[in-house]
């Protein structure tokens, strides 16, 4: 070919007007559509789920799927089928279902080896505010996992960036690859408004329950404990000076720690002969228990006051 006719195919090809070669590898959002459901709860659309493997596995949040009976599945090719409840894993809010096995098998995303480092962009496929199949887009915060309190019990996870609404919950958190890196569980708010910072189950646990298909059984003592640093400055200065520990928060009074008396408000001091002052310390010890194991703990007031000794039997987390 010429210098001149090289030339000329050259602008044409700047301009547009020869046809580009068709890119044949599906787009990372086509990819996540066409591997998520919007999953059906007793008829209503509660929230978003992830399928995992050809034969029709789906990966959720399990506070999605919780206090319903019956469980659908509808998509871009899906109109609307059943789900059968597998298993669920509520200490990290997860849940697995599955659709009916088909031929030609269903398109799926697979698991990523690692949550990518701090910073790095990641995106969410969910369904907000009955918004269908929206893209959004995150950042890992933070891959160490934390303890949160949601839906009446801790789960463990780690944190992302992003803004979410509800419908997304169970949507799948996805890196630049197309790989599953979590499942959208708990949101940050203070009152009504969401504060950008989002809590997905772990991949190593994610991972366990998708190998082994058995739920998983937890501890739970039916009532949450805040940091005492996060208090407001009146429980502050009230409570005693150079005091360590944590506060009861979300008593149930018919739970485990309510029917020994604990109450809102009141510092644990001690579990065992170990004090503990963050959340994920002394759930980390609480985790390694099994239902029905004996605590003892070392409790008073906010003030100090009626300091006393109880131990009750940890409950199971159903």
């Amino acid at each position: 070919m010429s210098s001149k006719s090289l030339a000329t195919v050259l602008s044409l090809l700047a301009c547009g007007a020869l046809p580009a070669v068709a890119d044949k590898t599906p787009s990372l959002y086509r990819r996540a559509v066409e591997s998520s459901v919007e999953l059906l709860v007793d008829g209503r659309l509660a929230g978003t789920g992830v399928l995992v493997d050809a034969n029709g596995t789906v990966l959720t949040a399990c506070h999605v799927i919780r206090t319903g009976d019956r469980y659908e599945a509808r998509s871009s090719s899906l109109k609307r089928a059943p789900l059968k409840l597998i298993c669920t894993d509520r200490s990290h809010d997860l849940a697995l279902l599955a659709l009916p096995r088909r031929d030609p098998p269903y398109p799926f995303m697979g698991l990523a080896k690692a949550i990518p480092a701090e910073g790095k962009q990641v995106h969410l496929l969910g369904t907000p505010i009955f918004r269908h199949r929206l893209m959004l887009t995150g950042f890992v915060a933070r891959r160490e996992p934390l303890f949160e309190w949601y839906d009446g019990a801790f789960m463990e996870g780690y944190s992302l960036t992003g803004v979410v609404a509800g419908g997304t919950s169970g949507g799948a958190w996805f890196n630049l690859k197309g790989e599953i890196i979590g499942v959208q569980a708990a949101a940050m708010t203070v009152g009504s408004a969401p504060q950008g910072v989002v809590t997905s189950p772990t991949l190593m646990a994610i991972r366990r329950l998708y190998e082994k298909r058995e739920s998983v059984t937890a501890t739970t003592m039916q009532a949450a404990v805040e940091e005492l640093w996060g208090q407001g400055p009146d429980y502050i200065a009230k409570a005693p000076k150079d005091g360590r520990g944590l506060v009861f928060r979300q008593v149930d009074a018919n739970g485990v720690a309510g029917k020994v008396g604990i109450k809102n408000g009141d510092l644990l001091l001690r579990m065992g002969k170990k004090s503990y002052e963050t959340v994920t310390d002394l759930m980390r010890a609480l985790r390694r228990k099994k239902p029905g194991d004996k605590i003892r703990m070392t409790v008073s007031s906010a003030v100090g006051a009626n300091l006393r000794e109880v131990s009750f039997p940890l409950a199971e987390l159903r």
